[in-house]
């Protein structure tokens, strides 16, 4: 276990202290039960994910950090009726494809992020739904003296500690700055999420995330949220805005809504890989517009994503000034 997390782990259930005896986090509290909760701790890493409060279970968890999920991906693709090297073939042709998505802000406001937390002495960073780390993160992680602590609810070869954004195991007002990468869309109470984040920031602590605005379904079951540009601030009515903006503009957005309706036409998933590869070629000019067009009041109101850096504070932005706070030409 990271010696980071050690002094500010608690139980994702009762918030009460840890004890870490060999390869398991005991919770002791007389909140939880009369039995003492347990969570195991697999190669340092922690996995306290309490299966009463999350949809999230350990085995799955433990079976894909032991490899179960790795034939998955190595194609990137899933053609059950391709075997031995016709798969591979296509696997290295599929990543050939120039893709549809860009991210025409993260490298500023990464950047921007990063001095805010240079004069802080060992400053600390959640990031949250770390995946395999975003666009723009190693600009964080080349400050000296800032340490990155990557939460996910799945294994991923960057994470740090596996644990429900739900139900965050950590002390209160722990963290410098809190980073939500692609998250905030796929939890089923984001509200929850909110205040386990105010709850675990220092005071006056820094916040930054990106959430989709047109953009179809990217997690299936686990896809249930989108905020227009107001909805976004009014969500973070508890943070000072420092920046804002679109991140992804209506290139992207259109680009991906033809893709989709191209796949809408097709009766068969493994169709959709072939019309997935061929939108990709044929579409994947429209996301360079938006260099332009997110600085525009009408790229505001058709973005594909928005973005959004605050700082933790204790006035509540009003309703009042939430409508003076819209940018886009409507």
């Amino acid at each position: 276990m990271q010696k980071i997390l050690e002094n500010k782990l608690v139980c994702p259930g009762c918030h009460g202290l840890l004890t870490y005896q060999k390869e398991t986090l005991i919770c002791r509290h007389a909140a939880c039960t009369a039995t003492p909760k347990q969570w195991p701790v697999l190669e340092g890493v922690p996995i306290l994910l309490d299966e009463s409060r999350t949809t999230f279970r350990l085995a799955e968890v433990l079976s894909s950090a032991a490899g179960k999920a790795a034939s998955a991906a190595t194609t990137g693709v899933a053609l059950p009726f391709l075997r031995g090297k016709w798969r591979h073939k296509l696997s290295r042709l599929w990543h050939l494809r120039p893709g549809l998505s860009r991210n025409v802000a993260a490298d500023r406001n990464y950047q921007h992020l990063g001095r805010l937390l240079q004069p802080l002495p060992q400053a600390v960073v959640l990031i949250v739904g770390c995946g395999n780390e975003g666009d723009g993160i190693h600009h964080l992680r080349a400050i000296p003296g800032v340490t990155l602590v990557n939460l996910d609810v799945q294994w991923t070869s960057s994470v740090t500690i596996v644990a429900d954004a739900q139900q965050l195991p950590f002390a209160d007002q722990q963290f410098d700055a809190v980073v939500l990468q692609q998250i905030l869309e796929h939890v089923l109470d984001a509200q929850q999420v909110e205040a386990e984040l105010f709850r675990t920031l220092k005071e006056e602590g820094l916040l930054y995330c990106e959430l989709p605005f047109l953009q179809p379904n990217h997690g299936g079951a686990h896809d249930l949220l989108r905020f227009t540009w107001s909805g976004h601030r009014r969500f973070w009515r508890r943070f000072t805005q420092l920046d804002a903006g679109a991140c992804c503009g209506p290139g992207m957005a259109l680009a991906h809504m033809i893709q989709q309706f191209a796949r809408a036409w097709l009766p068969f998933s493994s169709w959709r890989i072939f019309s997935d590869w061929l939108t990709d070629w044929l579409f994947w000019w429209l996301k360079y517009a938006d260099g332009w067009l997110t600085r525009t009041p009408a790229g505001l109101d058709g973005a594909s994503a928005f973005y959004f850096l605050g700082r933790k504070s204790r006035q509540i932005l009003s309703d009042h000034e939430l409508i003076r706070n819209y940018r886009g030409e409507q």
